[in-house]
């Protein structure tokens, strides 16, 4: 027990702090999403734009075969829009005195936030440990899907929000 403690320990020790903040900024979007507010495409595309900017700096700047975890990437994030678009599907909407689109509250996108963050930090210190798998082709496939379809889940979301904004206004 006390070794696997300690390997926690130098986990979290050699973490970056900018990937602190980054939970930070997370948990406190998320939570805020957790109660009715109102919709911002802008706000978000944020946590995507954070995700795809570690990831591809990651991709090409690491892997041996960029171009190869690339085409996967790009090939999971359909299936991770769709998987999202539908775990969205009954999201509500309505638009309030100010005319202001307010979505309703809900733990859904808290989940895939901090789903699609342990899911890259894992990743990442599994690289970190395992520098070798850089250069395996299985590995550089299976990060790209896992990668990919995880940032798709953002945007099933975003699409939706979308599509309320559009319907709302007519």
């Amino acid at each position: 027990m006390a070794a696997i403690l300690q390997i926690i320990f130098q986990i979290i020790r050699h973490t970056p702090f900018w990937v602190w903040i980054v939970l930070f900024i997370l948990i406190k979007r998320g939570r805020a999403l957790m109660t009715e507010s109102p919709v911002s495409v802008g706000r978000s595309c944020l946590m995507p734009a954070i995700f795809i900017i570690w990831g591809l700096n990651t991709i090409v700047g690491r892997f041996q075969s960029p171009n190869v975890l690339l085409s996967f990437y790009i090939g999971a994030l359909v299936p991770g829009f769709l998987f999202s678009y539908y775990l969205y599907k009954n999201r509500r909407f309505h638009v309030n005195h100010d005319g202001l689109l307010i979505q309703e509250g809900s733990r859904l996108p808290i989940i895939i936030m901090l789903s699609n963050f342990l899911v890259k930090y894992l990743l990442n210190v599994i690289l970190a440990t395992q520098p070798g798998l850089y250069a395996n082709l299985s590995f550089n496939i299976f990060y790209g899907c896992i990668c990919g379809f995880t940032i798709g889940l953002f945007f099933g979301g975003i699409f939706k929000s979308m599509q309320a904004k559009r319907q709302l206004a007519l």
